[in-house]
């Protein structure tokens, strides 16, 4: 099923996408949409699931369960915000695969007000800012980084695929708007945006700099802006006789998961379709058909979810 159509059929992709021996690193995998994710790609076969999270207890338990289930998995300890920790996962794919065919960037941190969803504690918004963007975003092009090497070593399509959020659509003020949509934006570029949000986020300034009151949805919106900016830089530096690596975003909807205390009406389960398609996905499409691209319940959809760009 070609992913140029802009559409993906999650059952049929996922029952036909088999590759041989296709090595995808989930992070933030222990529970929730990640786990689902995992669960997705080790019960394929000839692929296996490199599960993923900073709690080694955890994760390694979820692996074990998983494989009780007939799933082809493996675990690595690793926290986004550590960069030995990075490099040593990095070095365990490396040493136990020699490559990787596909990463799936999910882990992340969110501060919820405990009126909107309850038994959540209470953290003053400037203090949320840093280590919300440090993970979601900074943690998730740390890891990103350290894996393209193994990722340009794939036998076939290999792929990035950032799990984002509906939280992180295009808004802020129309500079913002103007800044983060560029088509000539960087890596460096975005980079030094997330950092002006996070500032002002310390300094309580962050709304009259034009700036979303939404640490999670801000670090979401850097990811898909990530998403575009790498694919862009990936598509231009490939050589004709090398595999470009393709870059997605995808959208999980709402799912009932303990970053809300369960309140999400969509099950994990279904959440995690879209993105264990595409990582999947092995020569459908090539590859280059999702690159850049946003996608939600197996379709592109906007990246900028109906805003028009300034």
């Amino acid at each position: 099923l070609p992913l140029m159509a802009g559409t993906l059929s999650s059952a049929a992709a996922l029952a036909s996408a088999a590759s041989p021996d296709r090595i995808v690193l989930i992070t933030g995998s222990n529970k929730g949409i990640g786990k689902e994710i995992a669960r997705a790609i080790g019960s394929l076969p000839d692929h296996t699931a490199v599960l993923a999270c900073r709690d080694a207890q955890l994760g390694a338990a979820a692996a074990a369960e998983l494989a009780a289930d007939g799933c082809s998995v493996a675990f690595s300890r690793l926290d986004l915000t550590d960069a030995a920790s990075i490099a040593a996962t990095r070095d365990y794919v490396e040493a136990s695969f020699g490559r990787l065919d596909a990463l799936v960037n999910n882990a992340a941190i969110c501060f919820n007000d405990p009126t909107l969803y309850g038994k959540v504690p209470h953290t003053p918004f400037e203090q949320q800012a840093r280590l919300t963007v440090e993970t979601n975003y900074f943690g998730s092009l740390a890891v990103t980084e350290a894996m393209l090497p193994l990722l340009r070593r794939s036998r076939a399509s290999p792929r990035v695929v950032n799990v984002a959020s509906a939280a992180g659509r295009l808004r802020g003020s129309p500079a913002i708007q103007r800044a983060i949509s560029d088509p000539a934006l960087t890596v460096a570029a975005l980079g030094a945006l997330m950092e002006s949000f996070v500032s002002a986020a310390e300094e309580g300034t962050h709304l009259d700099a034009g700036w979303p009151n939404t640490c999670y949805g801000v670090s979401k919106l850097g990811l898909i802006a990530l998403t575009r900016v790498m694919a862009r830089d990936e598509a231009a530096a490939a050589t004709p006789d090398g595999l470009a690596v393709s870059f997605a975003s995808v959208d999980p909807g709402f799912c009932a998961t303990d970053q809300n205390n369960n309140q999400g009406h969509v099950p994990a389960a279904q959440g995690a379709t879209t993105a264990a398609t595409l990582a999947a996905a092995g020569d459908q499409g090539g590859g280059a058909g999702m690159s850049g691209r946003h996608f939600y319940e197996g379709r592109e959809m906007s990246w900028t979810y109906g805003v028009p760009l300034a």
